[in-house]
């Protein structure tokens, strides 16, 4: 371990500023020209100073460096920590007046080295202002990070603050440099920096020396075919039993437009198709293989399918790293390797792929065609919200089930996705990662936005996720803040994975019939960060003429409780017709006069001209309407809090 005079003088060299200093040996009179001084043990044998009370600050003369020197003495002798006066030092160092910042350096197992920044001092495990930047993060994304902390308000005018975030972000690029060139820093900490019109000094400083591994960083692929090129598909394990997940997966692909081949050793057939005994015998190529047999089986059959030029295998088959079997998974991917095939799984739900209409999942049959793609480990998260998807008419584009994630990972899917026209959006529901530095990369490369939802966020729920996808689900807000830096939307509401690509919003407006639930929604709104519309003059003067006298005169628009379809009906052609509004709430409370089923025709006319949503707070009294949303596959929410949790 180095000394701190040491490594001030390695940080110099490297063109940070660091205070005037001198060491000095213990009762030695001080020659001292640069008070006030900040006086501190240099000792091999205690890393963390201050929490033994080797550090005194403000010594402002020669007499108050006396008594520092003194306490400091003092101090040691009560932790019991002996001082080799031959060998240890004290350092006086110049005390520099500005704002305290913390930066650090840390070896994450998934995102390798990271740069942590924020609020530095004594309260900094209290306070935890802090950001996390990736070490090859570039201006915009440095940026991006410090914005959401705190502290960056004094960056922007903040009580009259001077600092500028160009300040902060040439510093972290200065950090980035000194690290990525020093590669056997592993940790470092530099608390506190401060920042004063000079720019940044390290005041305080350690440094940890080893070799920085990432754990995670998995085998470069160079090229990998395309996933999404599928012509001859084979499902392996397909069943006329219609409780097995081979007679589901086998149901869901007969409107595939390619060629559909099922394979089953009994042989017979399904569906009008004859049952192949093995792969081998299927004429010609495969593209892709669906592998639904147990697990004891997998890897002959991986075998199998390599003679048939294979590219692209699923193994929906559970039984693997789970359950604690390592060794076939690593078989298998040795061969994926080997024969450059593209592995998804195994222990996974399957792939949908819209525009070949190629459904290889046991889950519903029935999925809209949309732009959404959806990535996921859990199949039964991915199930549920695909069930959700279908109610609220939402399509997708892509459906990866990714399962253990052996091979194919999130980063590699959003760079294939990226060539995909019928992709817009994409949503990721994550239980850990594995090459968090790919993931990042990728993330930075996409085209289209990036919507995540992550579980394990608690130690309790981290350690379900490994045993559920034998993943590493790693620091949740480490994860949280490096992704938001490169520019992903996290969310905190699983549901918001299929709603918001549909439901984004700059302006809202709401029409209500009860003041109450429209008061509530407004919180909410105000809450998720979002704006309410505030109507002009002239807009309110179009609604008077429509409205009664009593109604509200502002957004939330009150339409009074005995509203009927006909006053929703005028109201949403007002509200429709505001070019600024790109998103109307529309909330029903059931009264006795209220003729629901023929409100909800009238959401159901409005609907395409501008996101719509209808909020149908009640039971029996709306069941009819709420019926008929779902048979016309219209979204609507039954809750105010439900309504708002994608936004």
């Amino acid at each position: 371990m180095m000394l701190e005079h040491e490594l001030y003088k390695i940080l110099k060299k490297n063109g940070f500023q660091v205070p005037t200093h001198k060491v000095l040996k213990f009762n030695e009179i001080p020659d001292i020209d640069f008070y006030p001084i900040a006086l501190k043990l240099e000792s091999k044998k205690v890393i963390h100073k201050s929490e033994v009370g080797a550090v005194k600050t403000g010594i402002a003369n020669c007499a108050q460096y006396k008594k520092g020197h003194d306490a400091i003495l003092s101090s040691l002798r009560k932790y019991g920590i002996e001082i080799d006066f031959k060998e240890d030092r004290l350092l006086a160092s110049n005390m520099i007046k500005g704002e305290e910042f913390f930066v650090g350096v840390v070896n994450d197992d998934i995102f390798g080295t990271v740069i942590v920044f924020g609020k530095g001092g004594i309260f900094l495990e209290l306070y935890k202002d802090i950001c996390y930047i990736d070490i090859h993060a570039k201006k915009d994304e440095i940026k991006r990070a410090i914005n959401l902390t705190q502290i960056s308000k004094l960056f922007h005018g903040f009580r009259n603050s001077e600092l500028r975030i160009d300040t902060a972000v040439k510093f972290i690029q200065k950090v980035q440099k000194f690290i990525i060139e020093n590669k056997d820093i592993k940790e470092m900490d530099l608390n506190p920096v401060i920042l004063n019109s000079d720019g940044f000094h390290i005041v305080d400083v350690r440094i940890k020396n080893e070799s920085r591994v990432c754990q995670s960083q998995k085998y470069k692929r160079n090229n990998r075919s395309n996933f999404f090129a599928n012509i001859n598909v084979a499902i392996i394990g397909a069943s006329t039993v219609k409780t097995k997940v081979g007679y589901a997966v086998a149901k869901n692909a007969l409107d595939f437009s390619g060629n559909i081949y099922f394979v089953n050793s009994k042989g017979g057939e399904l569906f009008g198709k004859i049952f192949y005994k093995k792969a081998t015998d299927i004429p010609g190529d495969i593209d892709t293989a669906i592998i639904t047999i147990p697990s004891h089986f997998v890897l002959e059959q991986v075998e199998e399918l390599i003679k048939k030029n294979i590219k692209n295998i699923i193994i929906i088959s559970a039984g693997f790293k789970e359950i604690g079997d390592y060794e076939s998974e690593a078989k298998i991917l040795d061969l994926a390797l080997k024969y450059d095939i593209n592995l998804i799984g195994p222990n996974c739900l399957g792939y949908y792929e819209s525009t070949k209409n190629l459904n290889v999942t046991f889950a519903t049959e029935h999925i809209i065609k949309g732009d959404i793609a959806f990535l996921a480990q859990s199949g039964a998260v991915l199930s549920s919200l695909m069930d959700k998807a279908y109610q609220n008419g939402i399509g997708f584009s892509h459906i990866i089930s990714l399962g253990n994630m052996i091979d194919l990972s999130f980063g590699e899917a959003i760079k294939m996705l990226n060539e995909e026209e019928s992709c817009k959006y994409i949503s990721i529901y994550a239980e850990g990662i594995s090459d968090g530095k790919a993931f990042l990369q990728a993330i930075r490369e996409s085209k289209k936005p990036i919507y995540v939802y992550k579980t394990g966020k608690s130690k309790a729920s981290q350690k379900a996720a490994f045993s559920h996808t034998g993943n590493l689900s790693g620091n949740y807000e480490m994860f949280k803040g490096l992704l938001e830096s490169v520019g992903v939307i996290i969310e905190d509401n699983i549901e918001a994975l299929i709603f918001e690509p549909k439901f984004k919003s700059r302006s809202i407006a709401v029409i209500t019939n009860a003041g109450g639930p429209a008061t509530i929604l407004t919180d909410y709104i105000i809450d998720r960060g979002k704006k309410l519309y505030q109507l002009k003059s002239n807009e309110i003067k179009v609604l008077d003429s429509i409205l009664p006298d009593n109604w509200s005169k502002n957004n939330p628009i009150d339409i009074i409780g005995d509203a009927l379809s006909n006053r929703y009906d005028a109201c949403l052609k007002v509200v429709d017709g505001i070019v600024d509004v790109d998103l109307i709430y529309v909330i029903v409370t059931p009264q006795f006069m209220t003729d629901a089923v023929a409100i909800a025709k009238v959401i159901e006319k409005y609907r395409n001209k501008k996101t719509l949503i209808p909020i149908f707070l009640g039971g029996e009294l709306l069941k009819e309407a709420k019926e008929y949303f779902e048979q016309k596959q219209i979204p609507y929410f039954s809750t105010l809090h439900e309504a708002t949790a994608f936004l």
